[in-house]
């Protein structure tokens, strides 16, 4: 069974055929993992495969390389909250070239939501997932993929980055709360 395979048989039927919830709520699934555990490549699979999905992309909430813990509060509290509620979210995007805020982004209630990035899973995000899937590979592999996967631009950051990561779990397991722990590793 491939690991889309594996998401989507946590997906309930009717979402999968483009059903909307019958709560009026979005469906929510996090995809959570270190850096470099292809996070963003199987959510994008995912959104593909299910109709009226759309995806929240963590990263670009992070307050730069020090701001993961900001980040994720932000789409907790601006994002998934309203959305429980049926309610648009949103929240202030971060330009990582410039280094700064820049702009509001609108989240519209959709039939499910992929909430993919470092964090997902963390204490703030938790209490509003329907689905938490974690993907994990060797650190050398994960360090590898996301050094060439941003032409190495952040080499010099990885061990701060690491380090929120890291604090992010200590609070909450979010591996160990995940419905589904996926090895993304190709060795």
């Amino acid at each position: 069974m491939t690991p889309l395979d594996r998401v989507l048989a946590l997906v309930p039927a009717d979402l999968r055929t483009g059903t909307a919830p019958a709560s009026g709520r979005p469906f929510v699934v996090g995809i959570d993992g270190r850096s470099g555990a292809g996070k963003t490549e199987l959510a994008a699979a995912l959104v593909a495969t299910l109709p009226g999905a759309r995806v929240v992309a963590l990263e670009d909430a992070y307050r730069g390389w020090a701001g993961l813990r900001e980040g994720v509060e932000e789409i907790a509290t601006g994002v998934l909250a309203p959305l429980r509620q049926g309610l648009p979210g949103r929240y202030r995007r971060y330009d990582w070239v410039r280094g700064e805020l820049a702009g509001t982004v609108e989240v519209e209630p959709a039939a499910v939501v992929v909430l993919e990035g470092c964090g997902a899973g963390s204490l703030p995000c938790a209490p509003y997932l329907d689905v938490l899937v974690w993907l994990e590979a060797p650190e050398h592999e994960r360090h590898h993929r996301a050094m060439a996967r941003d032409d190495g631009a952040w080499l010099d950051r990885w061990s701060t980055w690491s380090a929120q990561e890291a604090e992010l779990l200590a609070e909450h397991d979010a591996r160990a709360a995940a419905d589904a722990v996926i090895d993304t590793s190709t060795e």
